[in-house]
């Protein structure tokens, strides 16, 4: 059996080949609650994990940018190094629900104030090239809280709005077939 984290990691990579892909953009919804945790923990270091192509980030953030399908962000910070606070922001539900454990772990690991994480419970608008959804995992809100639960100092947030059309993605040329919208 092949796996599916590897699987999903490679479909992404693809992905964000096409320059208008995952540019990191959802952070702009997150941003008054991202800086009233700034405010509220005095955060001074923020690590972005999956963060995309990250062209929404503000200049004065102190940030180290993850993202293991960006090769730019590749890098992933050396085990044991804290950050004030770990955003991942639009990056679970892309992950396969048996290695979710490991990377919610991972976040608490590296955050030495706060955590701010958003789940999305539905289905995602994209396909990938291989014809997979691009959300690996989709969960109600309540199964998402219970993974958080061993956690403290944390903030999950939810995006619970289904896509209203169909969606076409080209990808290095090629038409990459988007998913029917359950109504």
């Amino acid at each position: 059996m092949e796996n599916m984290y590897e699987i999903y990691l490679e479909q992404a990579k693809i992905m964000h080949k096409d320059p208008k892909v995952w540019k990191g953009h959802m952070i702009k919804r997150y941003m008054p609650q991202i800086k009233d945790i700034i405010e509220k923990y005095n955060v001074d270091t923020i690590l972005d994990y999956g963060c995309g192509k990250a062209q929404h980030h503000p200049d004065g953030w102190n940030s180290y940018k993850y993202d293991p399908a960006v090769p730019q962000f590749e890098k992933k910070p050396e085990a044991g190094r804290k950050f004030d606070l770990v955003i991942c922001i639009d990056v679970l539900e892309h992950i396969p629900e048996a290695d979710l454990p490991r990377i919610i772990k991972e976040l608490f690991d590296y955050s030495g104030k706060y955590v701010f994480a958003t789940a999305a419970v539905k289905e995602a608008g994209k396909t990938l090239p291989n014809g997979l959804n691009a959300h690996a995992t989709v969960r109600p809100q309540e199964w998402w809280n219970e993974l958080f639960t061993p956690y403290k100092n944390y903030t999950l947030d939810f995006t619970t709005k289904k896509p209203t059309k169909k969606k076409k993605y080209y990808v290095l040329g090629q038409k990459v077939k988007a998913n029917k919208i359950r109504e």
